[in-house]
């Protein structure tokens, strides 16, 4: 399916009261600097073979980002390439202290996920007029239904800034595995073993 400014928008607006977000975009070119980020990660994704799973083009009711299990020695050099430009285009697109924090990010759930390959639920978000739906269940379902048939196996990670959302995640088998703070934002590290 394509994904397009419909999808950008959808994540936007179910991470407008996001923790970091809030703390990344707070001024007032903020919404703009939001959507910038998103594309970037759903390059990123598909520069790295990732999963985009929705329902719709025109009027999705939900996006989930999705890494698989990766190893980045088979990327090609041409993807490698082009994640680097967009990594270059994204110092221009964020304020200073976000891409900081970011660098902080990544290094901080890359070191706390699993050790081996896994799947990584970078970003999933419903639209707020269809959210206490079922959606997002149906959603994380899948998720591990496809973790869950790759062959082996693979566990799941995912990091959340909501701590309401910690138990959430716990009643679908996730497991807290390490809390940290960066610049006062608790970070939340989970992940789902494998089946």
């Amino acid at each position: 399916m394509n994904i397009n400014e419909t999808h950008v928008s959808l994540l936007s607006r179910a991470f407008e009261k996001d923790p970091m977000f809030n703390y990344l975009f707070s001024n007032k070119n903020g919404k703009e600097q939001s959507k910038n980020l998103i594309r970037f990660i759903i390059k990123r994704n598909h520069l790295l073979d990732g999963l985009i799973l929705t329902d719709d083009t025109k009027e999705p009711t939900y996006v989930a980002i999705v890494d698989r299990p990766k190893n980045l020695k088979n990327v090609s050099i041409r993807a490698k390439l082009r994640l680097n430009i967009e990594m270059l285009l994204l110092v221009f697109r964020l304020p200073f202290h976000g891409l900081r924090f970011l660098t902080k990010y990544e290094k901080l759930t890359s070191t706390s996920g699993p050790h081996q390959p896994h799947y990584y639920l970078t970003m999933i978000g419903v639209a707020p007029s269809s959210q206490g739906k079922g959606i997002g269940k149906k959603v994380l379902r899948e998720i591990h239904e496809i973790a869950e048939s790759s062959q082996p196996s693979y566990p799941i990670a995912l990091d959340t800034e909501n701590q309401h959302n910690v138990s959430y995640y716990e009643s679908f088998g996730y497991q807290l595995k390490d809390t940290n703070i960066i610049d006062g934002i608790k970070i939340y590290c989970m992940t789902r073993p494998a089946k």
